[in-house]
């Protein structure tokens, strides 16, 4: 059991101070109640739906998240997020739809063919250019289309994501590669029968189907000279056995669960963060009003003043323990409520935003006192430069928000958006006639982490 619940005494000694009476309403029962002792009634689900118990399942693993992979047409990014060459690749696959495993395996190729790097040049042999060594006529075609675009092929960004979408789908005008690196379920393959060298193509079967993602890439785009394993080098040739172990490695760094996520240290992505948008609001009584949905229904029949319920699903959802998840008082007090009941897992965010983290509950107040009409959200997304992206339900303005730099709503009102924010000031600063009041902000980047593997949950499912 990973969780153990103290929200009884917590959640009434505060009613009794505050008066709540929403929070009484929503009261979360405690884990294991004293006419329900043995193993097999703790995860029961049954049990406690049918004795309107909201509860949190110890049996449940939550070890792995549901693979996660797009629908390959997502529109391609305006820019990169991260911090190196590699961090940004990630995110820009996983971001367009690749599984971690699809992106794993291609990043394992282009770490063996140029280290990343958009401009480097093959020493001797074919003259190769760029992120996967394009050669020959390949070359001359990538290079003319980059001038064309008024890209010039140097390192940097503006170089890297020209290539990564020349990748894509601008060297031969359509999708070649992904649906099929897609299919695959690991980044291992069988090397003996993937190398193009004289020395062993005879070995060369007719189809990588099945053979890894890192090896299916291997032979739709690269076919490389490489030989099999190190055993087989000899001067002047890389060795496919590499590529694994590079892909192998990337599923470690950048995906977690042993790369069944694809949420990085950061949260989610733009694409990621509207993914969730559209589920949440396209199932709204799924989420709030179904069997089993949070609070019991109690948001299902809002007409306004939702908000809460969002920020409310964002909590429990990413929770580590959905015990100490308060019910949802005015928006202006949801982070400080959250912060108070939940202090093992929240803290207030620095007034530099300097400590926060991705999943981060915030409120804004007509004024800044406790009671004031209010707004909150939830900030999914950090970018390593101080960029932010928030989700909010509920909210009524039409067009980019002030101070933001990307902007995305969903349905007839604005039941739900998505802004992205150069800054933590920025943002606080962005909703006109409030005022901004705390955020409720993960410990630490652990905590985080955990929150993300769960928030792939429900985007996998």
């Amino acid at each position: 059991m990973k969780y153990t619940y103290k929200a009884f005494t917590t959640l009434t000694n505060y009613i009794q101070k505050t008066g709540l009476g929403i929070l009484s309403s929503l009261l979360i029962l405690l884990l294991v109640p004293p006419f329900q002792t043995n193993a097999q009634s703790l995860c029961d689900e049954d049990f406690y739906s049918s004795n309107t118990i909201r509860f949190y399942n110890p049996c449940e693993d939550i070890s792995a998240c549901s693979p996660v992979g797009g629908s390959l047409t997502t529109a391609a990014p305006l820019s990169l997020k991260g911090v190196s060459n590699q961090e940004k690749t990630w995110n820009y696959f996983t971001a367009r739809g690749l599984t971690p495993v699809a992106a794993a395996g291609v990043m394992g190729n282009i770490k063996e063919e140029s280290g990343f790097s958009a401009s480097i040049e093959e020493v001797s042999g074919g003259g190769g250019l760029g992120i996967i060594q394009w050669t020959g006529e390949r070359r001359t075609k990538l290079e003319a289309a980059a001038s064309a675009a008024g890209v010039n092929l140097s390192d940097n960004d503006a170089a890297l994501l020209f290539e990564l979408n020349y990748l894509w789908d601008g060297e031969y005008g359509s999708m070649t590669w992904q649906e099929q690196v897609n299919a695959e379920s690991s980044v291992e393959g069988n090397t003996a029968i993937a190398s193009y060298n004289s020395k062993f193509s005879s070995q060369l079967a007719e189809t990588q189907e099945g053979n890894g993602s890192t090896m299916v890439f291997h032979a739709l785009i690269e076919r490389s000279n490489d030989v099999p394993t190190k055993e087989d080098r000899y001067d002047g040739v890389g060795v496919l056995d590499e590529r694994i172990e590079s892909a192998k490695g990337f599923l470690a760094e950048y995906s977690t669960s042993e790369g069944d996520c694809s949420v990085s240290a950061g949260g989610l992505t733009w694409d990621q963060a509207i993914t969730v948008a559209k589920k949440l609001v396209d199932d709204w009584s799924g989420v709030f009003c179904g069997g089993g949905s949070i609070k019991f229904g109690f948001y299902c029949t809002w007409k306004t003043g939702y908000c809460t319920a969002g920020a409310a699903w964002m909590a429990e959802t990413t929770a580590p323990n959905p015990a100490l998840v308060p019910g949802i008082p005015n928006g202006v007090d949801v982070a400080n409520t959250l912060i108070m009941l939940n202090s093992d897992v929240y803290t207030s965010v620095n007034p530099d935003g300097s400590n926060l983290q991705p999943f981060s509950v915030w409120s804004f107040g007509k004024g800044s006192a406790s009671g004031q009409q209010g707004h909150t959200g939830t900030i999914v997304g950090v970018g390593t430069d101080g960029s932010l992206i928030t989700l909010e339900t509920n909210w009524s303005w039409n067009g980019t928000m002030p101070g933001s730099t990307n902007s995305f709503s969903h349905k007839a009102g604005n039941n739900v958006a998505v802004y992205e924010y150069p800054s933590f000031e920025a943002f606080k600063n962005s909703h006109t006639g409030y005022v901004y009041n705390n955020t409720a902000t993960p410990k630490d980047a652990t905590v985080a982490t955990e929150m993300a593997a769960r928030m792939m949950e429900f985007i996998g499912n």
